[in-house]
């Protein structure tokens, strides 16, 4: 099957996935996007394609030539330019996060229902060798049954960040909590199969609405069983490569893992280390991504990373900020279904 395909945000991140985008069988990079002249030109460039500033006038000159759209945006700019793209018939890959609020997600969800069309979330853990190993072991039933998880990530995300639009409030729809939280909250959901039902939220701020350091507990719904959750944000850490671990707690035991090794230790069972060896590159998960992308269009593979996923981290993410300024426990289902 051909694919025309429209990149919408070429600069940094979004040349790099393109570039990969472009290089699978079958892609033939249509148009681009940008709101920065400079990206534009280096596209025009580099794919021998025509770039716009805006969406729309993409879309209007070549929508009956673009199948598949790259959305690589600021994130509160995703549901407007993903519901362009829908609109034109157009199958949509989201980078994380998918939106910033619950109505826009579940909005987008029945747009590509309504007609036939995959919206797929950027979210490459699910790629990645060591969490699909996690997963493998958790839903064997190797440690049993599953009733709690931890996750943390700590890094110096605000210095990183300072004067991007990822401090950016009206582009970011938050802080780091929106940005590399997301992955955090998203892999405890897949790991542990399960839905967010209730969140309880302390977290803190660089400055207004620009969250840093969230502690987060969450109580989860797998298939009836309820899975209590820890989670932990540090972003305003010293310089030092970042750390992220996860632990998964099973009635006969439990797994780790903290981005190299997993351990896996059972009841009255020696502990088992593993070093994970595959790729694990930028590079090589990205291909993945997109390539399960196409394929989910074609009908060769199911979408690994659903709309239905980014709803869920949407969702749970939005419940933790009004946790946070109310001091309430949160009901997340009930933001889903108002927004239903």
């Amino acid at each position: 099957m051909q694919f025309g395909a429209a990149a919408i945000g070429i600069g940094g991140l979004g040349q790099l996935e393109l570039e990969i985008l472009a290089g699978l069988d079958g892609v033939d990079v249509v148009a681009g996007v940008d709101v920065s002249a400079d990206a534009r030109s280096v596209f025009e460039s580099e794919f021998d394609a025509p770039a716009y500033a805006e969406t729309g006038e993409m879309l209007a000159a070549h929508g009956d030539e673009v199948d598949v759209a790259l959305i690589v945006t600021p994130h509160t700019l995703h549901y407007d330019q993903a519901r362009a793209c829908l609109a034109a018939d157009v199958h949509v890959y989201l980078e994380k996060p998918m939106v910033t609020d619950v109505a826009d997600a579940v909005d987008l969800i029945e747009r590509a229902d309504r007609n036939d069309l995959v919206i797929q979330i950027g979210y490459q853990r699910h790629f990645h060798p060591g969490f699909t190993e996690i997963k493998r072991i958790v839903d064997s039933g190797r440690i049993g049954e599953i009733h709690a998880v931890n996750a943390a990530i700590g890094q110096n995300w605000i210095d990183l960040h300072e004067g991007t639009w990822r401090v950016d409030t009206s582009l970011s729809g938050g802080g780091q909590l929106y940005d590399t939280g997301s992955h955090l909250l998203d892999a405890i959901l897949w790991l542990t199969d399960a839905e967010p039902t209730h969140v309880s939220a302390t977290i803190e701020y660089a400055s207004p609405g620009v969250d840093v350091n969230s502690s987060l507990s969450v109580e989860l719904d797998r298939d009836g069983q309820r899975v209590l959750g820890g989670v932990t944000i540090s972003g305003k850490g010293v310089e030092l490569a970042p750390f992220e671990g996860y632990t998964i707690w099973g009635t006969n035991g439990r797994v780790t893992f903290d981005g190299e090794r997993i351990r896996l230790a059972e009841r009255d069972a020696a502990v088992y280390e593993s070093v994970i060896e595959a790729q694990t590159d930028f590079a090589s998960l990205t291909t993945s991504k997109l390539q399960n992308f196409l394929d989910s269009i074609e009908g060769t593979a199911e979408p690994e990373v659903p709309a239905t996923v980014g709803l869920s981290v949407t969702a749970l993410t939005e419940a933790a900020y009004e946790a946070a300024d109310t001091g309430r426990r949160v009901d997340v289902q009930e933001l889903i279904d108002d927004a239903t």
